[in-house]
């Protein structure tokens, strides 16, 4: 996976910024949490869409100053990723581009499925989201939302919009049509009591 992205600011701002590894969680949205334990060595705690936490030790493998980072996942890590960032001036030296490569291999069974299916398809676009929220802190200095919502919750909102929706649109073609609705609510009302009407006399015959 490579995503790249243009921040208004220097390179030795944004530079700095990503090497205090303790920065990340507040724009990376699928980053609990990352505890610093030497210059090189951290730990990673990831939350996935099914809110199953995954945790790995990272080492950085090499760095140069304003230019890029490489970091590797421990053994034994949940899922083993490696992956680069770096860091180009872009002309006027106002600006920085931003580039991301990552790469993974989820673990094995049910759960490396779930992790897969997560990363795999959605990946891309999370990167995307986290470079965009790490655009907008060290552009405006506001901290943007740390969390999208999970496919689930944006499918509930999705399917709430729509009963929303719909429900605007009978009520507004009620206003708009009172009195073809009193008609079509009147016949019903007489059908059914025909209905009932003809089931009762049968009954009682």
């Amino acid at each position: 996976m490579d995503k790249a992205i243009t921040i208004n600011r220097p390179v030795p701002d944004v530079y700095s910024f990503w090497r205090q590894l303790g920065n990340l969680p507040k724009f990376m949205g699928h980053v609990e949490s990352v505890t610093v334990q030497d210059e090189l060595h951290s730990h990673w705690v990831v939350k996935t869409i099914a809110g199953k936490r995954l945790e790995w030790d990272a080492e950085i493998i090499e760095q140069r100053d304003n230019e890029m980072i490489s970091w590797r996942s421990a053994p034994g890590a949940d899922i083993d990723n490696a992956g680069s960032v770096w860091f180009t001036p872009v002309p006027g030296g106002n600006g920085t581009l931003v580039r991301v490569e990552m790469k993974y291999v989820p673990p094995a069974g049910e759960a490396g499925a779930l992790v897969a299916k997560a990363l795999g398809r959605d990946a891309a676009a999370e990167i995307e989201e986290d470079l965009n929220r790490l655009k907008t802190l060290l552009e405006t200095g506001e901290l943007p939302e740390k969390r999208n919502p999970s496919p689930l919750r944006r499918a509930g909102q999705t399917v709430g919009q729509k009963v929303s929706q719909a429900a605007h649109a009978t009520n507004e073609c009620v206003h708009n049509h009172t009195w073809t609705a009193i008609a079509s609510i009147s016949l019903c009302a007489l059908a059914l009591g025909f209905l009932i009407g003809w089931r009762w006399s049968e009954a009682r015959d």
